[in-house]
Protein backbone atom coordinates (compact mmCIF):
# COMPACT_ATOMS: atom_id res chain seq x y z
CA UNK A 1 0.00 0.00 0.00
CA UNK A 2 1.23 3.50 -0.80
CA UNK A 3 2.77 5.49 2.05
CA UNK A 4 0.84 8.76 2.29
CA UNK A 5 2.03 11.99 3.84
CA UNK A 6 -0.63 11.97 6.58
CA UNK A 7 -1.28 10.29 9.91
CA UNK A 8 -4.02 7.86 8.92
CA UNK A 9 -3.36 4.27 9.95
CA UNK A 10 -3.21 1.43 7.48
CA UNK A 11 -6.58 0.23 8.76
CA UNK A 12 -8.11 3.66 8.22
CA UNK A 13 -6.81 3.60 4.67
CA UNK A 14 -8.47 0.24 4.06
CA UNK A 15 -11.74 1.46 5.57
CA UNK A 16 -11.63 4.54 3.33
CA UNK A 17 -11.34 2.28 0.28
CA UNK A 18 -14.39 0.28 1.39
CA UNK A 19 -16.46 3.40 2.13
CA UNK A 20 -15.48 4.92 -1.21
CA UNK A 21 -16.46 1.75 -3.06
CA UNK A 22 -19.84 1.79 -1.35
CA UNK A 23 -20.42 5.42 -2.31
CA UNK A 24 -19.43 4.84 -5.92
CA UNK A 25 -21.59 1.75 -6.35
CA UNK A 26 -24.65 3.30 -4.71
CA UNK A 27 -24.37 6.43 -6.85
CA UNK A 28 -23.95 4.34 -9.98
CA UNK A 29 -26.89 2.03 -9.29
CA UNK A 30 -29.07 4.89 -8.07
CA UNK A 31 -28.51 7.07 -11.13
CA UNK A 32 -28.99 4.05 -13.40
CA UNK A 33 -32.31 3.28 -11.73
CA UNK A 34 -33.34 6.93 -11.99
CA UNK A 35 -32.59 7.06 -15.72
CA UNK A 36 -34.38 3.78 -16.40
CA UNK A 37 -37.38 4.20 -14.09
CA UNK A 38 -40.71 3.63 -15.82
CA UNK A 39 -42.78 5.23 -13.06
CA UNK A 40 -41.39 7.11 -10.07
CA UNK A 41 -44.33 5.79 -8.04
CA UNK A 42 -42.83 2.29 -8.26
CA UNK A 43 -39.15 3.24 -8.05
CA UNK A 44 -38.91 6.35 -5.85
CA UNK A 45 -38.08 4.49 -2.62
CA UNK A 46 -35.32 2.31 -4.11
CA UNK A 47 -33.86 5.32 -5.94
CA UNK A 48 -33.93 7.64 -2.93
CA UNK A 49 -32.57 4.91 -0.64
CA UNK A 50 -29.55 4.29 -2.86
CA UNK A 51 -28.91 7.92 -3.68
CA UNK A 52 -29.36 9.29 -0.17
CA UNK A 53 -26.84 6.80 1.21
CA UNK A 54 -24.49 7.14 -1.76
CA UNK A 55 -24.43 10.93 -1.61
CA UNK A 56 -23.93 10.85 2.16
CA UNK A 57 -20.98 8.45 1.89
CA UNK A 58 -19.42 10.54 -0.87
CA UNK A 59 -19.90 13.78 1.06
CA UNK A 60 -18.44 12.35 4.26
CA UNK A 61 -15.38 10.85 2.58
CA UNK A 62 -14.74 14.07 0.65
CA UNK A 63 -15.12 16.22 3.78
CA UNK A 64 -12.97 13.78 5.71
CA UNK A 65 -10.19 14.03 3.15
CA UNK A 66 -10.40 17.83 3.17
CA UNK A 67 -9.83 17.62 6.92
CA UNK A 68 -6.85 15.33 6.33
CA UNK A 69 -5.43 17.92 3.93
CA UNK A 70 -5.52 20.53 6.68
CA UNK A 71 -4.81 18.47 9.82
CA UNK A 72 -3.25 15.18 8.63
CA UNK A 73 -5.86 13.15 10.58
CA UNK A 74 -9.41 11.98 9.95
CA UNK A 75 -12.12 14.09 11.63
CA UNK A 76 -13.27 12.77 15.03
CA UNK A 77 -16.52 10.83 15.23
CA UNK A 78 -18.05 13.77 17.12
CA UNK A 79 -17.85 15.87 13.95
CA UNK A 80 -19.86 13.33 12.00
CA UNK A 81 -22.26 12.65 14.86
CA UNK A 82 -22.83 16.14 16.28
CA UNK A 83 -22.35 18.44 13.30
CA UNK A 84 -23.16 16.60 10.07
CA UNK A 85 -25.21 13.61 11.25
CA UNK A 86 -27.35 12.76 8.17
CA UNK A 87 -27.88 16.37 7.10
CA UNK A 88 -26.90 16.28 3.44
CA UNK A 89 -27.81 19.94 2.93
CA UNK A 90 -25.33 21.04 5.59
CA UNK A 91 -22.64 18.66 4.31
CA UNK A 92 -23.13 19.82 0.73
CA UNK A 93 -22.88 23.47 1.80
CA UNK A 94 -19.71 22.71 3.76
CA UNK A 95 -18.15 20.79 0.88
CA UNK A 96 -18.97 23.43 -1.74
CA UNK A 97 -17.47 26.10 0.51
CA UNK A 98 -14.40 23.92 1.10
CA UNK A 99 -13.89 23.32 -2.61
CA UNK A 100 -14.14 27.04 -3.27
CA UNK A 101 -11.59 27.77 -0.54
CA UNK A 102 -9.21 25.09 -1.77
CA UNK A 103 -9.28 26.02 -5.46
CA UNK A 104 -5.80 27.63 -5.15
CA UNK A 105 -4.45 24.19 -4.18
CA UNK A 106 -5.73 22.50 -7.35
CA UNK A 107 -2.99 21.23 -9.64
CA UNK A 108 -5.08 22.48 -12.58
CA UNK A 109 -7.57 25.03 -11.34
CA UNK A 110 -8.86 25.58 -14.86
CA UNK A 111 -10.11 21.98 -14.93
CA UNK A 112 -11.93 22.04 -11.59
CA UNK A 113 -13.39 25.53 -11.49
CA UNK A 114 -15.73 25.13 -14.48
CA UNK A 115 -17.16 21.96 -12.89
CA UNK A 116 -17.73 23.82 -9.63
CA UNK A 117 -19.53 26.61 -11.47
CA UNK A 118 -21.60 24.09 -13.41
CA UNK A 119 -22.88 22.47 -10.21
CA UNK A 120 -23.60 25.86 -8.65
CA UNK A 121 -25.56 26.89 -11.74
CA UNK A 122 -27.69 23.74 -11.85
CA UNK A 123 -31.08 24.72 -10.45
CA UNK A 124 -31.94 21.11 -9.60
CA UNK A 125 -28.89 20.15 -7.54
CA UNK A 126 -29.67 21.84 -4.21
CA UNK A 127 -33.35 20.71 -4.26
CA UNK A 128 -32.19 17.16 -5.05
CA UNK A 129 -29.86 17.29 -2.04
CA UNK A 130 -32.74 18.59 0.10
CA UNK A 131 -34.97 15.73 -1.07
CA UNK A 132 -32.33 13.08 -0.37
CA UNK A 133 -31.54 14.67 2.99
CA UNK A 134 -35.21 14.67 3.96
CA UNK A 135 -35.53 11.03 2.95
CA UNK A 136 -32.35 9.90 4.69
CA UNK A 137 -32.97 11.71 7.97
CA UNK A 138 -36.54 10.61 8.66
CA UNK A 139 -38.68 10.89 5.56
CA UNK A 140 -38.23 7.22 4.69
CA UNK A 141 -40.51 6.52 7.68
CA UNK A 142 -43.06 9.21 6.80
CA UNK A 143 -45.94 6.81 6.25
CA UNK A 144 -44.90 4.43 9.01
CA UNK A 145 -44.95 7.27 11.56
CA UNK A 146 -48.35 8.41 10.29
CA UNK A 147 -49.57 4.82 10.60
CA UNK A 148 -48.47 4.87 14.24
CA UNK A 149 -50.47 8.11 14.69
CA UNK A 150 -47.29 10.12 15.23
CA UNK A 151 -47.10 12.05 11.93
CA UNK A 152 -43.99 13.95 10.94
CA UNK A 153 -44.35 17.72 10.79
CA UNK A 154 -42.37 18.08 7.55
CA UNK A 155 -43.61 17.30 4.04
CA UNK A 156 -43.29 13.82 2.62
CA UNK A 157 -40.10 13.15 0.59
CA UNK A 158 -42.02 12.94 -2.70
CA UNK A 159 -42.98 16.60 -2.28
CA UNK A 160 -39.29 17.49 -1.98
CA UNK A 161 -38.49 15.47 -5.10
CA UNK A 162 -41.30 17.24 -6.94
CA UNK A 163 -39.77 20.57 -5.94
CA UNK A 164 -36.47 19.47 -7.47
CA UNK A 165 -38.23 18.57 -10.72
CA UNK A 166 -40.05 21.91 -10.73
CA UNK A 167 -36.78 23.78 -10.18
CA UNK A 168 -35.23 21.89 -13.10
CA UNK A 169 -38.22 22.55 -15.37
CA UNK A 170 -38.25 26.24 -14.49
CA UNK A 171 -34.60 26.44 -15.51
CA UNK A 172 -35.41 24.81 -18.87
CA UNK A 173 -38.56 26.62 -20.11
CA UNK A 174 -38.38 25.13 -23.61
CA UNK A 175 -38.26 21.60 -22.27
CA UNK A 176 -40.99 22.44 -19.73
CA UNK A 177 -43.27 23.51 -22.59
CA UNK A 178 -42.50 20.32 -24.52
CA UNK A 179 -43.25 18.16 -21.49
CA UNK A 180 -46.56 19.83 -20.74
CA UNK A 181 -47.55 19.76 -24.41
CA UNK A 182 -47.12 15.97 -24.38
CA UNK A 183 -49.73 15.45 -21.66
CA UNK A 184 -52.29 13.97 -24.08
CA UNK A 185 -49.85 11.82 -26.06
CA UNK A 186 -48.79 8.79 -24.02
CA UNK A 187 -45.77 7.86 -26.12
CA UNK A 188 -44.49 11.43 -26.24
CA UNK A 189 -45.17 11.88 -22.52
CA UNK A 190 -43.09 8.81 -21.71
CA UNK A 191 -40.27 10.05 -23.92
CA UNK A 192 -40.27 13.49 -22.32
CA UNK A 193 -40.56 12.01 -18.81
CA UNK A 194 -37.48 9.91 -19.54
CA UNK A 195 -35.68 13.11 -20.54
CA UNK A 196 -36.71 14.68 -17.24
CA UNK A 197 -35.33 11.83 -15.13
CA UNK A 198 -32.23 11.93 -17.33
CA UNK A 199 -31.70 15.59 -16.50
CA UNK A 200 -32.13 14.80 -12.80
CA UNK A 201 -29.55 12.01 -13.03
CA UNK A 202 -27.24 14.36 -14.94
CA UNK A 203 -27.37 16.89 -12.10
CA UNK A 204 -26.17 14.19 -9.70
CA UNK A 205 -23.49 13.00 -12.10
CA UNK A 206 -22.19 16.55 -12.61
CA UNK A 207 -21.68 16.84 -8.84
CA UNK A 208 -20.09 13.38 -8.79
CA UNK A 209 -17.68 14.46 -11.54
CA UNK A 210 -16.84 17.60 -9.56
CA UNK A 211 -15.83 15.83 -6.37
CA UNK A 212 -13.87 13.14 -8.22
CA UNK A 213 -12.00 15.76 -10.25
CA UNK A 214 -11.32 17.87 -7.15
CA UNK A 215 -9.79 14.79 -5.57
CA UNK A 216 -7.64 13.96 -8.59
CA UNK A 217 -6.34 17.54 -8.63
CA UNK A 218 -5.05 17.46 -5.04
CA UNK A 219 -7.75 19.63 -3.47
CA UNK A 220 -8.59 16.94 -0.91
CA UNK A 221 -5.10 15.92 0.27
CA UNK A 222 -2.47 13.81 -1.46
CA UNK A 223 -4.42 10.68 -0.52
CA UNK A 224 -7.42 12.32 -2.13
CA UNK A 225 -5.75 12.07 -5.54
CA UNK A 226 -6.22 8.30 -5.49
CA UNK A 227 -9.67 8.67 -3.94
CA UNK A 228 -10.67 10.82 -6.92
CA UNK A 229 -9.95 7.95 -9.28
CA UNK A 230 -11.53 5.38 -6.98
CA UNK A 231 -14.84 7.23 -6.72
CA UNK A 232 -14.94 8.30 -10.38
CA UNK A 233 -18.16 7.21 -12.10
CA UNK A 234 -16.15 6.14 -15.14
CA UNK A 235 -14.44 3.41 -13.09
CA UNK A 236 -17.59 1.71 -11.75
CA UNK A 237 -17.38 -2.06 -12.08
CA UNK A 238 -19.97 -4.25 -13.73
CA UNK A 239 -23.26 -4.18 -11.78
CA UNK A 240 -25.76 -5.92 -14.06
CA UNK A 241 -25.53 -9.34 -15.67
CA UNK A 242 -25.69 -9.08 -19.45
Amino acid sequence: MTDWDDDLTRMQGLMLIQETSGAQNLLAYGTRALRQSAFLETTRDPIMTMLSIGVEKALKTALGLAHVAEHRVWPPKSTFKNRWRHNLVLMNDDLMATLNERLPFATHRGVVEPLLEKVRANAAWNPIVAALSRYGQSGRFYYLDALAEDPQSDDEPSAYWNEAEIALLNSRPDFQSQLYAAANDQAEWERRSAELTGYMAEAIEDWWDLIATAGKHAMLSERGKTWGFEIDRKSVGRQIRS
